[in-house]
């Protein structure tokens, strides 16, 4: 099976990233992972403080800057990056993850971190797939009716991401996809997970398919105990 860690940010593009592109692509790469999603931050806060922040496409164009570098090393390495983005909007301390996207979306949408999560939903719902990121790491009250699926197993290693709480409500809401990452940030946060496909998916637009398709399986060692009982429920 092909793996994939599907929560990674860059140094590049992220303020709490230490790691550059390529190096997290080539870490990747030797570990067997077939690909990564790279999900750099995108909140309000992080475009304020751009000098460009008044020009969205401006914005775009720093803000796939990690993205793009990574694409580059994995082309070289028959490795796939796919695009995504970890999205927060103004009202809460939330993030959600968003696939089936591109930067042609992300330029025709200006300034979508201003939104909140019910217009979001509402307005793009039915052509990306939502991702609650470790629910219950800063949050008590979790919009399940507005995401698709939900991280149950997040493996950074500085969070206590509460994610037997995340298991519980996925159970409660069968209809929401169970997943899990790594959400690497650092040096050694890379490979304490992954989600594992029948074949490889070369982009966000693959992988969602393949997502909703439920055509997966979940790898975690950490948390190896909420991945075979999340399955087990499947």
């Amino acid at each position: 099976m092909y793996k994939y860690d599907i929560h990674v940010h860059t140094m590049e593009t992220s303020r709490c990233g230490y790691v550059k592109a390529a190096e997290f692509v080539a870490k990747y790469k030797a570990l067997g992972y077939a690909g990564i999603c790279v999900t750099d931050h995108l909140h309000d806060l992080y475009i304020s403080l751009m000098d460009c922040h008044d020009d969205w496409q401006k914005c775009v164009e720093r803000y796939m800057y990690g993205c793009n570098e990574a694409k580059k090393a994995g082309d070289a390495l028959d490795f796939d990056v796919i695009f995504g983005i970890e999205l927060r909007f103004p009202e809460n301390d939330s993030d959600y993850l968003i696939y089936g996207v591109d930067e042609a979306w992300l330029r025709a949408n200006p300034y979508v971190c201003r939104m909140d999560h019910e217009s979001f939903f509402q307005k793009f719902g039915d052509s990306v797939l939502i991702v609650q990121a470790h629910p219950y790491r800063y949050c008590d009250e979790v919009f399940y009716d507005c995401v698709h699926g939900l991280e149950i197993a997040n493996c950074n290693p500085r969070h206590e991401s509460r994610n037997g709480l995340a298991l519980r409500l996925a159970r409660e809401h069968p209809e929401l996809r169970r997943l899990c990452s790594s959400d690497a940030h650092r040096p050694g946060d890379e490979g304490r997970a992954a989600v594992l496909f029948n074949r490889r998916v070369r982009d966000s637009f693959e992988f969602k398919a393949a997502v909703e398709a439920r055509d997966y399986r979940l790898w975690c060692p950490t948390f190896a105990d909420i991945i075979r009982e999340g399955e087990a429920e499947e």
